[in-house]
């Protein structure tokens, strides 16, 4: 086979596995010999070639197929990176053919790609300045020379022929279709579908409504959302949003008004120079396997309290000073970089997944905190991430990105990332042991620090010790029952710390901040229904399940049973779905292993492996009944049946409460009803 067939490629635009710059990566499939390297290879050298300076290139097997490689090159230009790939392609092909491959005309073809995206010399300038003081800086399309240094309220806008405008570009926003349309698009507003080389004003039923001091004239709450958040994109306080209706809702189709003239971009590089730091708003990142939206939740909780305007975002969706404009996983790089990008957030905290950062990389260069919760076997076989050492390396990025980095000393995996931390960076441990080794060496170094000692939350800043707070008086902690959520809580704490909040706010928040089914749906939910309690929680891999588990337990206290309906998504790696049924069996008297999100895998396969560990770990020897279910909702039946007073029922990995809700509704619908009462948010 001589030709070479590119399999999937991406756009790693932030810092990645592989590199702390922008870089393409794509999957081939070619019987050469070296293929990958001579792919990475040719392809570095055309974007030389162009006059682009780049260097990094990384070739590997990929997915133990021997023809298949993963190719990872550095670019400066998306559109180039990209057209350079698929040159090389050829040009390799070309070759093995035994043709003479025509390097020349594929060189000057890129070259006058590059050229037409290249920005105009201002920008440029501009951009290479602000880059060397430490600024952040962002083309928004590569279509236009528009640039944004900075993040959120700290943010300039630039192009290159703006005049007297404001730092925004307000006046040269509303002249401007196509660029306001990549704003409002960056944005994540829906907008028309337009051909961008042919603009053309959208016709149809048109919904114009008025914008005066940031609030929209509109009674309902979806449409003045909306114009709201457009105008606020562009910078105005009064505006007329141009709406247009589609099938999923209204769609903006221009934002007309007036802007005072401004001299703020004549000032631009002088306020550059005067403080470059300005231009940042504080960032704090979490990521982890387990725990990462309850803490980023916290964490933000207490941001918003002390009066910032917070941008957050996480599985559960986007919010920006307490409003939701986004639902579903929030957790990569495009719903980072709206929060970033909007004028309107002043403190942004991020929830960070294995997912964003493999497919997309980092949203931002640099964060004021990251935080590492812990790292255990999830996900693996995916995405060329094969071992949890692996695993743990796609997180540290996040805290390798840090000022300060929030490090669990309970987890190796975690206290191993240190040695990442950039030369200026410093660390702050927690630990749930007060004799964590680590711990007191951090301690004894005049180190920062959390720690549980006598169910209190202790902190140690420069060798001075004080309390935050009791453990018991959290109430995600379940009055202390769910130690994992006192383990969130100090990684919030630590966090908050480092961003320099007082430990009085701190205290504030932890004990103000409700983790139920309306607030925190799926993370640790509990019911009750008269003399039996329901967990519902989103565990899905062998230590969440272990960690409800001690929930569960304390709920059941000596003499009640704890029953499990249980599962995983098949995605997982055999040896993980047997490790996640041994670990349920160790755990849980009772187990109901049901069938969820097959991925790949034959109906009722993941179910099988499960249940297959729990068993072969000993659970019938030990007491543990073991049964399998195709589907969620028999298993919450048969189980809620077997309940008995004082028993506590786990209901795991579901994806919303109205699944447990459902259920149970089909045979107890006085018990569903009290159930929906609990879940409903507070009046």
């Amino acid at each position: 086979m001589n030709e070479m067939r590119i399999l999937q490629q991406r756009l790693l635009r932030g810092a990645n596995l592989y590199s702390r710059s922008p870089c393409l990566v794509a999957l081939i499939e070619s019987a050469l010999p070296d293929a990958g390297w001579q792919l990475a290879y040719t392809t570095r050298y055309l974007q030389q070639a162009c006059g682009e300076t780049v260097e990094f290139m990384h070739a590997e097997p990929a997915d133990d197929v021997p023809s298949r490689w993963r190719v990872v090159v550095q670019y400066a230009l998306e559109h180039l990176g990209q057209a350079a790939l698929k040159a090389a392609a050829d040009l390799i092909a070309a070759s093995a053919r035994g043709a003479v491959p025509d390097v020349a005309s594929a060189v000057g073809q890129l070259r006058a790609l590059a050229t037409a995206m290249q920005l105009p010399p201002g920008a440029r300038a501009l951009a290479r300045e602000a880059a060397a003081l430490g600024v952040p800086v962002q083309r928004i399309s590569e279509h236009g020379g528009l640039l944004r240094l900075g993040w959120g309220s700290r943010q300039w806008r630039y192009v290159d022929d703006a005049g007297d405008d404001n730092r925004l570009l307000g006046n040269t926003l509303l002249q401007r279709r196509q660029l306001m349309r990549s704003l409002l698009i960056e944005a994540q507003l829906p907008v028309p579908a337009e051909d961008f080389h042919k603009p053309q004003r959208q016709p149809g039923e048109r919904l114009r409504v008025q914008v005066m001091d940031g609030v929209a004239r509109h009674a309902t709450v979806p449409v003045r959302q909306l114009c709201e958040r457009a105008a606020a994109t562009l910078g105005l306080a009064h505006a007329q949003v141009d709406l247009l209706p589609g099938r999923r809702g209204y769609a903006v189709d221009a934002v007309l008004g007036a802007v005072p003239p401004s001299g703020e971009q004549r000032m631009l590089p002088q306020a550059l120079h005067a403080d470059p730091a300005r231009a940042r708003i504080p960032v704090i990142g979490i990521t982890g396997t387990n725990g990462k939206t309850t803490t980023t939740l916290m964490i933000a909780h207490a941001v918003q309290l002390a009066g910032y305007r917070t941008g957050c975002a996480s599985t559960q969706g986007i919010t920006l000073d307490g409003q939701l404009y986004a639902e579903g996983d929030c957790t990569g790089y495009w719903s980072h970089r709206s929060l970033l990008a909007s004028p309107l957030t002043e403190f942004a905290v991020l929830e960070t997944a294995r997912g964003g950062l493999l497919k997309r990389g980092l949203a931002y260069d640099r964060c004021s905190v990251g935080v590492m919760l812990n790292v255990s076997d999830d996900h693996l076989g995916l995405d060329g991430v094969h071992t949890v050492e692996q695993l743990a390396r796609v997180k540290s990025l996040v805290v390798e990105a840090a000022r300060v980095a929030v490090l669990n000393a309970d987890d190796a995996h975690c206290v191993a990332a240190r040695s990442r931390l950039a030369p200026d960076a410093r660390a702050i441990y927690f630990s749930m042991r007060p004799d964590n080794p680590v711990l007191l060496a951090q301690l004894e170094q005049g180190g920062d620090a959390v720690w549980l000692e006598n169910d209190i939350i202790m902190l140690g800043q420069r060798r001075v010790r004080q309390r935050v707070i009791a453990a018991v008086h959290i109430p995600a902690t379940c009055g202390g029952l769910a130690r994992y959520n006192t383990a969130n809580a100090m990684a919030a704490t630590a966090a908050l710390v480092a961003a320099g909040f007082s430990v009085e706010q701190i205290a504030a928040a932890l004990a103000s901040f409700e983790s139920d089914a309306a607030t925190n749906p799926l993370r640790s939910n509990v019911f009750e229904l008269g003399p039996v309690h329901i967990v519902l929680d989103y565990a899905h891999n062998s230590a969440a399940y272990a960690a409800v588990a001690t929930l569960a337990r304390g709920l059941a206290g000596p003499a009640g049973r704890v029953l499990a309906v249980v599962t995983a998504p098949g995605d997982r790696r055999d040896e993980d779905l047997v490790r996640t049924g041994a670990t349920c069996a160790a755990h849980f008297d009772q187990l109901y292993v049901y069938e969820s999100q097959g991925r790949g895998r034959t109906q009722g396969g993941a179910a099988e492996l499960i249940s297959a560990g729990a068993r072969a770990a000993g659970g019938a020897a030990s007491g543990t009944a073991v049964s399998t279910y195709p589907a969620a909702d028999v298993a919450v039946q048969v189980a809620y049946r077997a309940c008995l007073p004082g028993d506590v029922m786990v209901f795991a990995c579901g994806t919303e409460v109205a699944t447990l809700i459902e259920a149970i509704h089909a045979i107890d619908a006085p018990a569903a009803e009290r159930l929906a009462q609990q879940a409903a948010p507070a009046a």
